[in-house]
Parts: C-alpha cells; sequence; structure tokens
C-alpha cells in the first residue's frame, strides 16, 4: 500500500481516529499513535476486516474505551 488509506473514524468507537497521514495522504505526516503503545486488547477488538486497514482513535488505541 502506497497511500494511507483516508479513513477518518475510529472502527471500535465511531469517533474521529485523528490519524495525520490518512488525513495527508501520505505515511511522511507525523501521527499520534507513533508517541503511544496500543493496547494489544483493543487491537483484538477490531473486526477482522479492519486489521491493517483501520486506525483506532486515541482513546480506544490505549484501552480506555475498553474499560468504560
Amino acid at each position: 500500500m502506497q497511500n494511507p488509506l483516508p479513513l477518518q473514524r475510529c472502527p471500535l468507537c465511531g469517533g474521529a481516529n485523528q490519524c495525520a497521514p490518512a488525513a495527508a495522504g501520505h505515511f511522511d505526516a507525523e501521527c499520534w499513535c507513533r508517541q503511544v503503545t496500543v493496547s494489544p486488547e483493543a487491537l483484538q477488538r477490531l473486526p477482522p476486516d479492519q486489521v491493517d486497514r483501520a486506525c483506532l482513535c486515541p482513546r480506544c488505541a490505549v484501552g480506555f474505551e475498553a474499560r468504560d
């Protein structure tokens, strides 16, 4: 995949995922996700068709959504 998919919604909660590469259209854009550890539990909650295709929002990525 040469360019990020233009998906702007978190597949877990439907909120804005704040994905800078998706918004910019290229992977050179610095994104918040490169500064955090994404929760393995959050990744396990992804629908199979969204794995490696959609970006989580910051809240879901660190696991807060699963604890609410």
